[in-house]
């Protein structure tokens, strides 16, 4: 009985060898291991969290550990009390690709999938659903197939990170925003803030939650090739739903 008992003990207590606190004032906990991605929830300092895996990713002062949480979102390691600057559990799924919570999404690539993961994120933050999400990966693939453009028409733009340059206007972005109507290129530039510039123009849109997909993208972006959006709206609906919405 005494054996049985020390046991039980041992296993109840087991869990908690992964719970660490948090050292920073408020900590982001992001979709994907990297600064790129959206914010999913914040943590206060003191905090405890449960760390279920790690991965490297964006090098924050000089620590490219991320831990993924029980929440199912990622941390900086820097900010987390673990005692170690090395593992302490193991390695997420794909961890050290940067391919986020959930590795590549459908049919695009780990870049892609970044940039998706970071879309998604903020639709999860902004609380707008499949519908929000949908209209968000349904624009950016066609407008940019989900890669960061910048734009020498822009100079500003081109010392951001970036996949491509593009020539269209004075377009940048996942979105394809335009300079001279979004002029804080630092966010036209970020995956997850210029799909937030994005859904507060969609949310001002009066019935947005019941209205086609692709006529909502449409009254967003003004495109002069209209059907295009609702031509992706099945494509994005399969990657807002691998990505958890």
């Amino acid at each position: 009985m005494h054996f049985t008992l020390l046991a039980l003990s041992a296993a109840v207590a087991l869990p908690l060898a992964s719970a660490y606190p948090i050292s920073g004032d408020v900590v982001n906990c992001r979709s994907g291991p990297g600064t790129s991605y959206g914010v999913v929830k914040s943590y206060k300092r003191g905090e405890d969290v449960s760390i279920t895996c790690q991965a490297t990713g964006t090098s924050i002062k000089g620590d490219e550990l991320w831990d993924k949480t029980s929440d199912g979102c990622y941390v900086t390691d820097y900010y987390v009390k673990t005692g170690s600057s090395s593992y302490v559990t193991k390695k997420c799924d794909g961890g050290s690709s940067g391919g986020g919570s959930s590795g590549d999404l459908p049919g695009l690539s780990s870049t892609q999938s970044k940039h998706a993961h970071a879309i998604i994120g903020e639709a999860k933050r902004e609380d707008l659903g499949r519908h929000g999400c949908t209209a968000g990966i349904a624009t950016a693939l066609v407008e940019s197939s989900i890669l960061i453009y910048a734009n020498n028409d822009v100079p500003e733009s081109l010392k951001y990170p970036h996949d491509k340059v593009g020539s269209d206007h004075d377009s940048v972005g996942i979105f394809q925003q335009r300079a001279m109507f979004y002029p804080n290129i630092a966010a036209d530039m970020d995956a997850a803030k210029s799909a937030a510039q994005f859904f507060a123009k969609m949310k001002n849109i009066s019935g947005w939650k019941t209205m086609s997909v692709g006529t909502l993208c449409q009254k967003v972006q003004g495109s002069a090739y209209p059907t295009r959006y609702a031509e992706r709206v099945a494509e994005a609906e399969k990657i807002c739903s691998a990505g958890g919405l």
